[in-house]
């Protein structure tokens, strides 16, 4: 299955690059989330090509929802996670593909074709960065820390309160605009750790098993092991994601 997701990535990373930067036309979900062409190619490419090679398996996709299989199997994708990156021009978007067997994550493949970047993992045979594997950082001092996170389409006050709250306890907080690259680069030691109170599992799926493979604890914000419909996640190596906890309440 790892090949099919390798291989199913980078075709529609060749679709998500036919678009960029060639046009800014957009339509909008709500108010400030918002849909481009390529959201919509890459995601029926995808499911395409999953109804044909897996015709029993579930699908969760953010833009067409869930659609339910015959099997405990669900393929979870964003097509562009970074649409507003990516509608933008800016090089910072990647295409998402996680698998769950029983609502755990086993399989993702993140790749960013801007890049050329594929980093992916299955369980219990670790994580990859186009063939290299990769750890997740030993670093156990918040203030040696890069820590990610994105703002969402919820601009609420505890977004807010949490970028305050880490700023003076870490060496920086930067925001990518895409959870799935903010999550990757945890496992790739770009940033230390990542944090989001209102995440989606289209974001999550793929990178949660790729973090865990690299070394990683991904935990909810109760400090619970973080489960496929949590709505907050701390990543990290597991001391920081601790250390984390008392901050982003």
């Amino acid at each position: 299955m790892m090949d099919f997701a390798l291989e199913t990535a980078e075709k529609a990373g060749v679709i998500a690059l036919k678009h960029f930067r060639k046009t800014n036309k957009v339509s909008f979900k709500s108010r400030q989330d918002i849909l481009t062409e390529a959201d919509t190619e890459v995601e029926k490419f995808i499911m395409k090509e999953i109804g044909k090679n897996f015709p029993e398996h579930g699908v969760l996709a953010e833009e067409s929802g869930r659609h339910r299989g015959k099997s405990d199997y669900l393929w979870v994708l964003d097509p562009i996670d970074g649409t507003v990156n990516f509608a933008a021009g800016i090089p910072c978007f990647a295409i998402s593909i996680g698998l769950a067997y029983k609502k755990q994550p086993i399989l993702g493949v993140v790749y960013d074709p801007y890049h050329n970047e594929f980093i992916y993992a299955e369980k219990g045979k670790g994580a990859y960065l186009n063939g290299r594997r990769v750890r997740v950082c030993s670093e156990i001092r918040l203030i040696n820390c890069v820590v990610a996170t994105d703002l969402g389409h919820k601009r609420s006050r505890q977004i807010v309160r949490r970028v305050k709250a880490l700023l003076p306890v870490t060496r920086a907080v930067r925001i990518l605009g895409s959870a799935s690259i903010g999550l990757a680069d945890v496992a790739l030691d770009r940033v230390q750790a990542y944090v989001h109170n209102d995440i989606q599992p289209w974001d999550v799926a793929a990178a949660c098993i790729i973090i865990k493979e690299a070394g990683g604890g991904v935990i909810n914000f109760k400090g619970k092991p973080w489960q496929l419909y949590d709505r907050t996640i701390i990543a990290s190596n597991k001391a920081l994601s601790k250390k984390l906890l008392k901050y982003v309440g």
